[in-house]
């Protein structure tokens, strides 16, 4: 077997890194599947649909307000996932035929996806993000990938920089995680397919390195703290008293159904109404003043945690010259030549994504329902920072499933792409904590909880 792991790779024994797969993969579904409510919308929308929320998601039991039901959303079940899971699932189903990631293979199921939808889910393909629509379709595409990847983004200026390769990203750190060439070689690969952008291709092998080094367990020690390039300035966390919820696997106990309150009513008659005066796909971003704060986020102050915010920038520094010496190595070859434009994204990549600050959980800041013009798009830089951000949070002890629940519903409520920015900062809130600390309630909520178990069951057997 190609990916059996070999002994002494890891710090993590089998158990522990097949936990930590699984968490990835359905941390990364949930988010998809959550994201959805929100996906496409503004905040000011947003806080008229869900008012401060929370959402309601997973156990028919789960208290919250419905999600919205309109045009876009009435093509997914209750707790159904869409495409950003879907093409994690490829990858996986790819790699499980292969015993091995190959770029070309998961080119023909990508293609027959787009037809047809995932073999054995019996459902179609809706959600598949724009860029890769367009690539799938381009007549080279079956027989040269790349090079239809490349026609489009030369000739689609509209279409570069988007997010949807980041979807892929972090399972692709999981195959030989123990050889970071392989990581990096499968993850440019596979971006290079839909995606060639150079801010496409550093944000993914980003997360996919990201992934692999915390299998491996080796940069997760208590280090030195006091190093002058992490400025971060510590506040004194709120109290929080929080009860840890059963895992996935746990025995699950379903509590009375309630009646909705007043508020909620309210709440289903407002989405009725957007309901009625919006038939079409989610509508798009636009720049607004509106905020949404949660009315428990004053109670979720979480600092960031230093040893993991060291990793990430070690890693964004080991693979800087995507951008900042494009096509000097194979394994970073772009469409992009203009080497002035590529270190201003690097520019871009720092600013986003390396810095920061402690305080209470909150993405304000990323403004990622913005509408922006096409000269300052970068969505994979904004995704990643997301990801990253909820990545880099110091979690208590005893406290993570709670806190993974907190962050990916702040992270939904700003709206925008969210769907695709859950969904990354699922699968790397889910590699860091695992399967077993995954909040049992969303985890057996979803659609189709059973058969992806079987998915991920067969994945994980290959270790």
């Amino acid at each position: 077997m190609k990916l059996r792991i070999p002994s002494g790779c890891s710090k993590n024994d089998k158990d522990t890194i097949v936990d930590k797969v699984k968490g990835l993969i359905f941390g990364a579904i949930i988010g998809d599947s959550l994201g959805l409510a929100t996906e496409g919308m503004t905040k000011s929308e947003i806080n008229h649909v869900y008012g401060d929320g929370p959402i309601r998601f997973g156990m028919e039991d789960t208290e919250g307000v419905p999600f919205l039901r309109d045009h876009y959303r009435a093509s997914f079940d209750e707790n159904d996932f869409g495409g950003d899971a879907e093409q994690q699932l490829l990858v996986l189903q790819s790699i499980i035929q292969n015993e091995a990631f190959n770029y070309k293979e998961y080119a023909k199921l990508l293609r027959e996806y787009s037809q047809h939808g995932i073999q054995g889910l019996e459902k179609k393909p809706i959600g598949i993000n724009k860029t890769s629509q367009v690539v799938v379709a381009h007549p080279e595409f079956q027989n040269d990938p790349r090079k239809a990847a490349v026609e489009v983004w030369l000739t689609t200026n509209k279409l570069r920089g988007a997010s949807g390769a980041l979807v892929r990203a972090a399972l692709l750190g999981v195959p030989k995680f123990w050889d970071g060439t392989t990581v990096i070689e499968n993850t440019t690969d596979c971006c290079r397919i839909t995606h060639p952008d150079p801010r496409c291709m550093i944000s993914c092998v980003i997360v996919s390195t990201l992934v692999a080094r915390i299998l491996r367990g080796q940069d997760l020690e208590n280090e030195d703290n006091d190093d002058q390039n992490i400025t971060i300035v510590h506040k004194n966390a709120l109290p929080v008293s929080l009860t840890l919820p059963p895992t996935p696997t746990d025995t699950h106990r379903m509590s009375s159904s309630k009646q909705p309150s007043q508020q909620k009513q309210q709440q289903q008659q407002k989405q009725q109404t957007l309901m009625n005066s919006s038939n079409m796909t989610p509508p798009p971003s636009s720049p607004t003043s509106s905020c949404y704060t949660s009315s428990s986020s004053s109670s979720y102050h979480l600092e960031t945690d230093i040893t993991l915010m060291k990793i990430v920038r070690s890693v964004i520094e080991t693979n800087k010259r995507i951008l900042t010496a494009p096509n000097t190595d194979p394994l970073f070859t772009t469409p992009e030549t203009n080497i002035e434009q590529t270190q201003h994204y690097y520019q871009q990549l720092v600013e986003t994504c390396s810095y920061f600050e402690d305080g209470p959980v909150d993405f304000g800041f990323l403004q990622l329902d913005s509408l922006v013009t096409e000269e300052q798009r970068h969505g994979s830089f904004k995704c990643l920072s997301a990801g990253l951000y909820s990545f880099t949070r110091h979690l208590p002890a005893g406290q993570e499933t709670d806190y993974f629940k907190h962050i990916l519903m702040d992270l939904v409520m700003q709206g925008g792409e969210a769907d695709t920015n859950a969904t990354v900062a699922g699968a790397l809130l889910g590699v860091r904590m695992g399967y077993s600390h995954l909040p049992s309630e969303w985890v057996v909520g979803l659609k189709r909880w059973e058969w992806l178990e079987d998915q991920v069951d067969a994945f994980c057997d290959l270790f």
